[in-house]
C-alpha cells in the first residue's frame, strides 16, 4: 500500500475591513477634516479625538457673524455609506452663519468616493448668507472677487502689452 500525500489546505485570514480610529469596530467613512477612518458612532466631529479637541478650542469663535449666536458645524451618518457634512460656514464669504435666521440658501453637493468594492456618498451642505446668496452662482463674494481680479489682470496685461 502506498502512502498518499496529505493535502495541505492553506487558509489566509484576510482582514479586508478597516477598523475605526477610536474603537475596533468596522470603519465606514473618512472624516473630511482629519481624514481618519471612523465607524458610524465616531463619525460626528464631537465623537472622535482630533476634531472634538479642535471644536472645543474654537467653540467661542464659531458664532454667526450677524447675530452672534452659536453656529454648530457637524457631520453625521444616516447609513453605512451615506454621510452628511455641514461646516456651518457661508461658502461665499467663509464666515460662520446661524442656521435659523441668517442662512439664506442651502445647496447640497454630493461627492461619491470609491473605496475598494464599495463607495461612500458624502453630502456637503453649503450655506450662503444674505450677502452672498444673490451671488451663489459665481461663488459668493469670494467668487466675485476672483472674477474681478482675473478680469483686471487680463486687462492690465493687455494694456501693458499694447502700450509698451
Amino acid at each position: 500500500m502506498q502512502d498518499t500525500p496529505e493535502k495541505k489546505s492553506y487558509t489566509r485570514n484576510v482582514n479586508s475591513t478597516r477598523r475605526c480610529h477610536e474603537c475596533s469596530e468596522e470603519a465606514l467613512g473618512r472624516c473630511p477634516d482629519c481624514h481618519q477612518v471612523l465607524c458610524q458612532e465616531h463619525f460626528p466631529k464631537n465623537q472622535h479625538s482630533p476634531c472634538a479637541e479642535k471644536q472645543m478650542k474654537i467653540a467661542q469663535t464659531q458664532v454667526c457673524y450677524v447675530c452672534g449666536t452659536q453656529a454648530y458645524p457637524d457631520q453625521w451618518s444616516i447609513s453605512k455609506t451615506s454621510h452628511y457634512v455641514d461646516q456651518a460656514k457661508c461658502k461665499g464669504c467663509g464666515r460662520y452663519v446661524c442656521d435659523d435666521l441668517h442662512t439664506q440658501r442651502k445647496v447640497e453637493d454630493v461627492v461619491i468616493e470609491r473605496e475598494g468594492l464599495r463607495g461612500h456618498r458624502y453630502q456637503y451642505i453649503h450655506r450662503y448668507c444674505d450677502l452672498c446668496s444673490p451671488l451663489y452662482r459665481v461663488g459668493g463674494i469670494k467668487g466675485l472677487t476672483r472674477i474681478i481680479v482675473g478680469i483686471g489682470t487680463v486687462a492690465a496685461g493687455a494694456f501693458f502689452y499694447f502700450h509698451h
